[in-house]
């Protein structure tokens, strides 16, 4: 009797864990087992599947749709690494890989314990039983390679737990793993094994699954110089603290995100304590060499292409363009000398100081790093900037939408220009004035709302095999020299061209010799003016016209953004 209870008893477990809810981040509410006082731990009987190591199921997991399970039923044996929380329900999650000291490689999530067996033990060779599963953060996208309450048998039970710390690895300063991260291809990750010993400088989020994320640097206010990217707490550690000095093992990776940006970093390193930080705040970074935006755009020039100052330098001025929106507490703006000043020196994802959810446009800050000369490999565009640097606020600016821009070298604004702000639309596809009666028009256009300022720009579909144009309405304008000046930014990583014009209508209403001036490069890290000066000998109805070019040797198709045309006669 008893034994048949307890074959009844494992069949109702099994079938209970493996219909759980799958996004439940604590032990399931399995079936009350205190009448089995065997207690058997939940399926050791169970047959096995396709027999695999740790790396192959992490392959065949990260092939699988986000969180999707396979259909298959595999077995992988290896070692546990890491156990992860306390025994609950007779089951308890562990990591294992297929050496004592490969960290985490794969998790056995809530994996129920055999018969005898009170806990997990690292350093224990096991085998699971189960299905894979792709498990995916909803907050963050972070992927987890898993099986969900496996069966589990021992194979040898090492006692002595030596798995607990795995080997380290070949020892570097953060300076020195970020230097040779971005030695790596872009999302490459290092074949050997390090260990970075520094200060953490910054935590991110919240501790999730055992594990958070933090910035660190060899020194307390060293600001973001390499990350652990959800790395795993140590046994009774709760949180990470900035100002703990730490020392973190695994690979170096060259992580690289949509937009370009580099973050080195090791992804789910094993992180050691030396000493315990001092709490939430770091102490005041300390400035480098005072310089006004224009002399930083000075001594960044005269560096190498791609190079970077040996120096730290604290630019001061004034915040005149925010670019995008903030990531990872990080967000990009343009500074000058003036608040008026435009585009003169760049801070590349400067991080966000505390209590500040974003910059604006007009902020007097302080921009503290090291000067870089970036060169766009396509173009050959030179950008002044520091990357990643720490910023002071100085003075709060008046708010995120700045000034009308003033192109050219000044002069009077001209209305018959129309909606160049790109707020009044016809339909999705029309822009209020900006259709002519002539063929100058011959671009697909749609609303867009990633605008440099209000709710909408202009989007210009990629040409293909033969430029495209958007053209505003016929306007008549008197003799004189003018300025027609637009922001353009690409829509993709790659960089493109778009260069500025117009076009005389005849008296028949048909359009004479296009004009245009210089092909100007173009990018998607921010708003690029784009200006093209003109003289009229005499009164000329025309079209003032932004050209889309085709692919050719000097320029590259590719949808762009328009927004902030101006006119004016100087």
């Amino acid at each position: 009797m008893k034994k048949t209870f307890k074959t009844f008893a494992l069949v109702l477990l099994t079938a209970f864990a493996f219909s759980s809810c799958v996004d439940v981040p604590a032990p399931y509410n399995l079936p009350d087992k205190t009448s089995n006082t065997d207690g058997d731990g939940g399926g050791s009987s169970s047959s096995e599947g396709t027999p695999i190591t740790c790396a192959q199921a992490v392959e065949l997991t990260n092939a699988l749709a986000d969180g999707a399970t396979s259909s298959e039923t595999y077995t992988i044996t290896g070692y546990i690494t890491e156990v992860v929380g306390d025994v609950s329900r007779n089951q308890q999650t562990f990591w294992m890989a297929d050496t004592k000291s490969g960290g985490r490689v794969f998790e056995a999530y809530w994996a129920n314990l055999p018969e005898g067996v009170t806990a997990f033990t690292a350093g224990t060779k096991v085998k699971i039983t189960g299905k894979l599963m792709k498990y995916v953060n909803a907050n963050n996208g972070n992927v987890i390679a898993e099986m969900k309450n496996a069966i589990v048998t021992i194979l040898e039970d090492d006692g002595s737990g030596s798995g607990d710390t795995p080997a380290e690895g070949t020892a570097v300063t953060c300076a020195q793993a970020a230097e040779l991260t971005n030695a790596l291809p872009d999302g490459g990750t290092s074949s050997e094994t390090y260990t970075v010993t520094g200060y953490i400088t910054e935590v991110i989020g919240n501790v999730s699954r055992n594990q958070q994320t933090f910035w660190m640097a060899d020194t307390q206010n060293g600001g973001r110089v390499f990350e652990a990217y959800y790395a795993n707490l140590p046994e009774g550690v709760s949180e990470f603290a900035v100002g703990t000095k730490v020392k973190i093992t695994g690979q170096l990776m060259k992580y690289v995100n949509n937009s370009g940006q580099v973050t080195p970093e090791i992804k789910n390193p094993t992180v050691v304590i030396l000493e315990q930080g001092g709490g939430e705040t770091p102490p005041p970074a300390v400035d480098g060499i005072a310089v006004t935006c224009a002399e930083a755009v000075e001594l960044t020039n005269a560096l190498a292409d791609g190079g970077t100052s040996a120096d730290a330098y604290t630019v001061t001025g004034y915040i005149t363009e925010v670019v995008g929106n903030v990531s990872r507490n990080q967000q990009t703006f343009w500074m000058a000398d003036t608040q008026d000043g435009g585009r003169v020196f760049e801070a590349y994802y400067a991080n966000l100081p505390a209590g500040v959810s974003a910059f604006a446009v007009g902020m007097k800050v302080k921009l503290t790093g090291q000067l870089l000369k970036y060169v766009n490999n396509t173009s050959g565009q030179v950008t002044p900037e520091i990357k990643n640097g720490d910023v002071v606020v100085l003075e709060q600016g008046g708010g995120d939408t700045p000034e009308p821009p003033t192109p050219g070298p000044g002069g009077e604004t001209v209305s018959d220009l129309v909606n160049g702000d790109f707020e009044s639309w016809v339909s999705d596809a029309e822009p209020t004035g900006w259709k002519s009666a002539s063929t100058a028009s011959n671009a697909t256009l749609s609303k867009s709302t990633d605008a440099r300022n209000g709710s909408f720009a202009c989007m210009i579909a990629a040409p293909g095999s033969a430029n495209k144009r958007l053209a505003t309405q016929e306007i008549t304008l008197e003799a004189g020299s003018y300025t027609f000046s637009f922001y353009a930014r690409s829509t993709s990583a790659s960089p493109c061209q778009t260069r500025g014009g117009y076009v005389p209508i005849k008296d028949d209403g048909t359009v004479d010799t296009y004009r245009y001036g210089d092909y100007t490069d173009i990018n998607n890290n921010g708003w690029t003016l784009v200006s093209y000066d003109f003289t009229l000998d005499a009164p000329t109805t025309l079209c003032l016209l932004v050209m889309n070019p085709k692919n050719s040797n000097y320029s590259t198709s590719q949808d762009i953004l328009v927004d902030d045309a101006t006119l004016v006669k100087n």
